[in-house]
């Protein structure tokens, strides 16, 4: 299940130009299409715009080499220009240096270990490490990979797997989700995943490491995906889950929102 992605509303005194903002949805809607290419009617209706302003804005776009045109087949498809336009946004949309200011605010307003985990073949890479408490630091390597159906990471992120991902998951026998794999129950995974999904957070008690509490969320990247997630980690009390809940959801959604995630 992947978040649900939607088209962030504008507040109504933002200035729009409207023949702008259709070339914009133009553009979502060829890179949304499963297939390749799509014709001017199947575009029109997409983005609900009459077929002879649908045919100008193409027209300009392809100018440009923003879409391209298949004259044969009448369709139009992404176009090369928008290649090198994607590679520049992509070099600012490193996680890492994108997620590092927010999590070492957090590590310091929280007063606890703060990771950052980055998604990779069923594993979670801890790229980066913030401790708010000189006093206290949670022994975890940087580059240190985690299953990602370890604790309270992997219940931010499972829920938001496609359901193939989910059941190749869950048949692995590898289910560290409440400790050890013997201790895994499914209804209980059930609810928290119910429970990230409404709160944006997820907790493990003390369950991976006794004496060490953990609540984690997920962050999206531009497809909506769940790219990588937050961990704080710390000896803190159970009457402090909400509060650092709360605050890692929106420590969350603010990285993804630079991400590129329409959340």
């Amino acid at each position: 299940m992947k978040s649900p992605v939607q088209e962030k509303e504008k507040p109504a005194s933002s200035p729009t130009a409207p023949a702008v903002e259709q070339a914009a949805q133009l553009l979502f809607c060829l890179q949304k299409n499963k297939g390749n290419d799509m014709g001017l009617t199947a575009i029109c209706k997409g983005i609900g715009i009459h077929k002879s302003k649908g045919y100008s804005i193409l027209n300009a776009l392809a100018k440009y080499d923003l879409v391209t045109r298949d004259n044969a087949s009448k369709t139009y498809s992404l176009g090369p220009a928008l290649m090198p336009l994607a590679q520049k946004a992509k070099e600012k949309f490193d996680i890492t240096a994108i997620a590092r200011d927010h999590l070492q605010e957090l590590s310091e307003a929280t007063k606890t270990s703060v990771l950052l985990g980055i998604i990779c073949n069923d594993q979670v890479f801890i790229t980066g490490k913030y401790d708010g408490n000189d006093k206290v630091s949670v022994t975890v390597n940087l580059y240190q990979s985690l299953p990602i159906t370890h604790g309270s990471h992997g219940k931010a992120v499972f829920g938001y797997l496609t359901p193939e991902e989910q059941e190749r998951l869950l048949f692995s026998g590898q289910i560290f989700f409440h400790g050890n794999p013997e201790d895994f129950d499914a209804d209980q995974l059930k609810s928290e995943l119910i429970f990230c999904r409404e709160k944006g957070y997820a907790m493990d008690q003390g369950k991976m490491s006794p004496g060490i509490n953990a609540v984690s969320s997920p962050i999206f990247d531009h497809n909506g995906e769940a790219a990588a997630c937050i961990i704080i980690l710390g000896t803190f009390q159970e009457d402090r889950f909400e509060v650092f809940g709360k605050m890692i959801a929106e420590t969350g959604r603010m990285i993804s929102r630079q991400l590129g995630a329409r959340i």
